[in-house]
């Protein structure tokens, strides 16, 4: 009588026949990203199978007519093994050339300058009052400031620098200077602090852990701040303290992002020749176009004017950024 089935007896019979070796071996080759505690977990699950295979073998009558398998195994990497697997894979990938993207952000119609703000609170700040609303800052020409410009991806060909410099965020009378900035993973910011009173930079990310750190008055070391993870979208920036104060990191984990100046001129060095669909958000508005195409020639420089449609800083499009305040300080 056959012990063994149906379901199971057709399933075990589409198994491969590898040896213990080969699938631990087919495991490594599978990502170099795995790590090792997932590695270790693997190599037990495979050598669990192969016991299990042996065991089959044993039986008087094997699996329908005598007949020995031995399972393969494959490992499907997590996220983030997948992440840095393409990010790698990207860097390696041949192209035709490099070339640059230069552009001018301008408002489309007109705003209403957001108000000025007026602290009731800390004496430092009062003595700053009005302080002025960065929310929408729009200049000469219809000039249309901190709208971030990037890549969701990094694109086949990526160039990595050689070396990321330090960049500096400072809390200057009682604001964020910059209001808007762009960093690559791992790139370290020094957090700074330009006034004589305590004040609080807290990070809102939504794929690794917040920063959240009281920063000295006067700090002008620097407190080291960095990212681990690119993120899909500009991480809100708060100071529990002075609830007003607000800003925004974009970090990513390729050089292909870029913030535009008080003038609405930015630019985007080392691109890969070829066409690309940048993303573009301000943070009144929100995504303002999620695939704006530009095609970068080889050894040249594409030049643009990208139209924010004045209407569109009214409503917000997209997730907009975690904002989490766990703390008030009077």
């Amino acid at each position: 009588m056959d012990r063994w089935p149906t379901s199971l007896r057709e399933q075990m019979m589409r198994l491969q026949p590898v040896t213990q070796e080969q699938a631990v071996s087919n495991m490594k080759s599978i990502t170099p990203q795995v790590s090792s505690m997932n590695m270790l977990r693997c190599t037990i699950l495979a050598a669990g199978l192969t016991t299990l295979a042996i065991s089959l073998t044993g039986c008087e009558d094997g699996i329908g007519g005598g007949a020995t398998y031995q399972p393969s195994v494959s490992i499907l990497p997590d996220a983030d093994a997948e992440e840095v697997s393409a990010a790698s894979s990207a860097s390696e990938v041949k192209v035709a050339g490099y070339g640059t993207l230069k552009g001018r952000v301008v408002l489309e119609g007109s705003v209403t300058a957001p108000a000025a703000i007026t602290p009731s609170k800390d004496a430092v700040c009062i003595a700053k009052s009005p302080i002025p609303n960065d929310r929408v800052v729009a200049g000469a020409n219809g000039a249309l400031a901190n709208v971030f410009v990037f890549l969701g991806k990094a694109p086949a060909g990526t160039r990595q620098p050689a070396s990321k410099d330090s960049l500096k965020f400072d809390q200057q009378g009682c604001r964020f200077i910059p209001h808007c900035l762009f960093v690559q993973t791992e790139q370290e910011i020094l957090v700074l602090n330009s006034d004589p009173t305590l004040h609080n930079t807290h990070t809102n990310p939504q794929r690794q852990p917040a920063f959240n750190q009281g920063v000295q008055p006067n700090e002008t070391k620097g407190v080291p701040l960095s990212y681990s993870r690119g993120e899909k979208q500009p991480v809100s920036v708060i100071c529990d303290i002075h609830p007003w104060m607000q800003a925004y990191h974009l970090p990513l984990d390729h050089p292909y992002g870029a913030v535009s100046g008080e003038d609405g001129t930015f630019e985007i060095a080392d691109l890969p020749a070829g066409k690309h669909e940048f993303t573009i958000w301000h943070e009144a508005a929100g995504v303002v176009d999620g695939g704006y195409t530009v095609e970068i020639p080889v050894d040249g420089t594409a030049e643009v004017e990208i139209k924010v449609p004045a209407a569109s800083l009214a409503s917000f499009n997209g997730e907009r950024p975690k904002r989490v305040i766990l703390s008030m300080i009077p």
